[in-house]
């Protein structure tokens, strides 16, 4: 998180002195895991690996887990609002009589499950199956997107209830000492050899993404992953699978970086994959967007349609760099949503954000700003804005809004859990035909 954090504030300065922040001051018009198996990864030819015919972010003190699979590749020669009931605790000093019962909590007011999926593109990005809310939800509307990191097998359940929806996992073993290193198309093949047997046995995943939220730094870092990911895509074609390339986080790249990547998003496009990324605002997904404003992110030119730095930027991509190149039609999944504190020590960066973790930390502000006096309710009154923007973008699959399954009390991503909010969020997508 805090390098997320770290790279988010960098573009949101860079674009502060360019542009009036106030838009975002109105309230809105309305199963088990399977461990990845330990290989030997033979080294392969450039030619072989091109050949053919998708985050979570880093917790502040904890690490991921350790990598379970090992690689060695020789180096290449010359060259990432309903309520939730929850029980009071009850208890009585020297009781003189047994305690009354302790009734059972009301079940919650979901609405009637939809016949068919539901239009709103809003998905859920999950870590585990410890709360039962999630699948409930995905019986009751039939999201477009579930995420599932780490744990994957459980999405076998998401396609039994909804098979329409796009099912898209990520492993967390990741090779970083490969960059540079090795050649890149040795690299994407050799990946792709090493996740193999898990791809092999989970073929209710849609999309598997590669690495999360790699950091591009220098363009010739950025071309590296590009090719890495471009060999990726194809060599998963190639053997009966898909790739979601990509994957960075929200506020970058910058644009000149990101013109880069476009060998990546052209092998996404032959080789039947797709493009995602990661978007995060705060308080409301309107700060900072606009229309028409040369260098809103730096180096970029004014595009006729809304967009911002952090929220709605993947259509500068879109609009200025895919499009024009015959790629408009690549389908992006949005593959981190949320509402996290993005200006640094928190406020500085506009739209009266007070700044916080997550989004649990901006229901007071929702209520001052009359976006409703239930956080939970509020938090789907802001994401139904980033819905309606998302639903006018025919190449969007939709999003998924980081997390479910952080229940926890010592999770690091507790205060992101989307627990309070899967039942009112389950009525305002049953509503969206």
């Amino acid at each position: 998180m805090p390098a997320r954090l770290h790279l988010r504030a960098g573009a949101w300065l860079a674009a502060a002195g360019l542009m009036l922040l106030a838009a975002c001051a109105a309230p809105p018009s309305q199963p088990p895991a399977t461990a990845q198996p330990a290989a030997a990864v033979p080294t392969a030819s450039p030619a072989a690996a091109t050949a053919a015919a998708p985050g979570y972010p880093e917790p502040a003190t904890p690490t991921r887990p350790a990598s379970t699979a090992t690689a060695t590749i020789a180096p290449a020669a010359t060259g990432t609002p309903a309520s939730v009931v929850y029980l009071p605790i009850i208890g009585q000093s020297e009781p003189t009589e047994a305690p009354a019962a302790v009734p059972s909590p009301t079940p919650p007011p979901w609405p009637e499950p939809l016949d068919g999926q539901t239009a709103s593109k809003l998905g859920l990005h999950t870590l585990n199956t410890n709360d039962p809310y999630v699948m409930e939800f995905i019986r009751r509307v039939k999201p477009r997107v579930v995420k599932s990191v780490g744990d994957v097998g459980w999405l076998r359940q998401v396609k039994e209830a909804s098979p329409q929806t796009v099912t898209v996992g990520r492993l967390m073993p990741e090779q970083s000492e490969w960059i540079l290193s090795v050649d890149p198309a040795v690299a994407g093949a050799a990946y792709v050899d090493l996740n193999a047997e898990v791809y092999a046995s989970h073929p209710f995943v849609d999309y598997w993404e590669g690495w999360n939220e790699f950091v591009p730094e220098t363009a010739e870092r950025m071309r590296w992953f590009a090719h890495f990911e471009a060999a990726r895509a194809c060599q998963m074609q190639a053997r009966g699978w898909r790739a979601a390339v990509g994957g960075f986080s929200t506020g970058v790249p910058e644009y000149a970086l990101m013109a880069e990547f476009l060998p990546a998003l052209e092998a996404a496009q032959r080789c039947g994959g797709i493009f995602h990324l990661h978007e995060y605002d705060s308080p409301t997904f309107e700060c900072g967007v606009a229309a028409n404003v040369p260098g809103l992110i730096p180096g970029a030119p004014a595009i006729g349609v809304s967009a911002g730095p952090l929220a709605l930027r993947y259509r500068f991509w879109y609009e200025a760099l895919l499009k024009p190149r015959g790629l408009g039609s690549l389908p992006l999944l949005i593959s981190e949503l949320g509402i996290d504190g993005v200006a640094p020590g928190g406020g500085q960066g506009g739209c009266d954000d007070p700044g916080g973790t997550g989004w649990k930390a901006y229901g007071e502000w929702w209520a001052s700003h009359g976006y409703g006096s239930d956080a939970p309710q509020a938090y789907v009154n802001v994401l139904s804005w980033y819905d309606r923007e998302l639903r006018s973008d025919a190449y969007v699959l939709g999003a998924a809004i980081f997390t479910a399954n952080a229940l926890d009390d010592g999770d690091v991503w507790r205060d992101f859990d989307l627990h309070p909010v899967l039942v009112p969020l389950a009525i305002y997508a049953a509503g969206q035909r």
